[in-house]
């Protein structure tokens, strides 16, 4: 840890060190937003905005920010969110962020575009495996996929719900990047102008057995990461009938990712799941949408009693975090941090984005003067 504590002493600092590794691409696939990239930053402001009431003269000697999340005891109010390609960041990056997580305590969140098994990651992410997922328009195969998350002893199904068709990110499509990944002169060419993470990712994939593929999908689907997919692409018709379908499949907690409306909070009341992740995306679907953290207010008054409410856009800091928490949520999903981490040094690197952000969660807890999280309200917000 001692390496990347000397070069990276917060998240923008380990963000740079990611960006001079990656290649163009799959720095800006995991960096940018959609259309004219404007949310993200968005998020970020509005998060900055948000000022904390140091309360001065308490003891604060004895801080834990510990939770409980889903009937679980956790150390941090962290979950990490599903994010894709982290195997195309280093060697293995999945494996490096769950077990990353487990060390910390924390929840790992895995994808449906997975490129690692489900047993795989079970055996890392022992501090909580969840398994986010899209439903496809075949719903038999995304049944299927639900029914295997379950048998590997995933305990949270995390459904997003945020995007109904492929998002317009015009920049992955300069950069020669698209989903699935496709060969091309511009990805090849660009791969080769970081010739470092090309010979301890790329190359070492070929060295044993090939680029990663996707591991859960089913068998009807086929698995490369560069093939064609179009049959399970994301689907336009997934709608509350659906949801309703999940709760009577899925024994274990259920979570719709993508939350930004107070009626939609309360339909998910009514359709009896367990939580919700008010969220944007990261800024990565749809321009337009308003920064996650200016509609958490509104809906935790509305459904707050009756579901968890986690957030999930635009954390940058731990006082980022402190600030949701005051708001009303539960616990925070953090997305980009752990991948830059992972960018940079593999599990070492995201399990130091992991521990900035604990540090930084301490710092505040003492300059607002709590001990505890759940003693944070809106009191502490100016």
């Amino acid at each position: 840890m001692g390496t990347y504590a000397a070069k990276a002493h917060n998240i923008a600092q380990l963000r740079e060190l990611a960006r001079r590794r990656l290649p163009r691409a799959i720095f800006e696939f995991i960096e940018r937003g959609t259309e004219d990239d404007l949310l993200i930053a968005r998020n970020v402001a509005a998060l900055q905005a948000i000022n904390l009431i140091p309360r001065t003269l308490r003891n604060v000697a004895e801080r834990d920010p510990s939770i409980e999340l889903f009937g679980r005891k956790q150390p941090l109010p962290i979950v990490i969110a599903p994010t894709g390609v982290s195997d195309l960041l280093s060697y293995r990056g999945e494996r490096a962020i769950a077990t990353a997580a487990a060390r910390a305590g924390i929840p790992f969140t895995q994808t449906t575009s997975s490129t690692t098994s489900f047993a795989d990651i079970a055996r890392c992410a022992t501090s909580g495996h969840w398994m986010q997922m899209y439903l496809w328009e075949r719903r038999d195969l995304s049944w299927r996929v639900v029914d295997a998350a379950g048998e590997s002893g995933a305990d949270v199904l995390v459904l997003t719900v945020d995007t109904p068709m492929w998002p317009l990110r015009e920049f992955n499509k300069r950069a020669g990047m698209s989903n699935p990944i496709r060969p091309n002169a511009t990805l090849v060419g660009d791969f080769l102008k970081r010739p470092s993470w090309f010979a301890s990712v790329i190359a070492r994939y070929y060295l044993n057995g090939g680029l990663p593929q996707f591991a859960n999908y089913p068998a009807a689907v086929g698995g490369k990461l560069t093939g064609v997919v179009s049959r399970v692409a994301n689907s336009a018709s997934v709608c509350w009938d659906d949801v309703a379908e999940l709760r009577r499949r899925w024994q274990g907690k259920l979570v719709l990712k993508g939350i930004l409306s107070v009626e939609d909070a309360r339909l998910a009341v009514e359709h009896g799941v367990d939580g919700i992740a008010v969220s944007n995306h990261g800024g990565r679907n749809f321009d337009s949408s308003p920064p996650a953290i200016t509609v958490l207010p509104a809906i935790v008054d509305a459904v707050g009693k009756d579901l968890t409410v986690l957030f999930d856009s635009g954390v940058r800091r731990g006082a980022d975090i402190v600030k949701a928490l005051a708001i009303g949520a539960k616990a925070v999903l953090i997305g980009r941090a752990t991948l830059y981490g992972c960018a940079a040094g593999g599990e070492e690197g995201a399990s130091h984005a992991i521990a900035l952000l604990a540090n930084e969660i301490d710092v505040a807890m003492a300059m607002v003067g709590v001990n505890r999280l759940h003693d944070l309200d809106r009191s502490y917000l100016a």
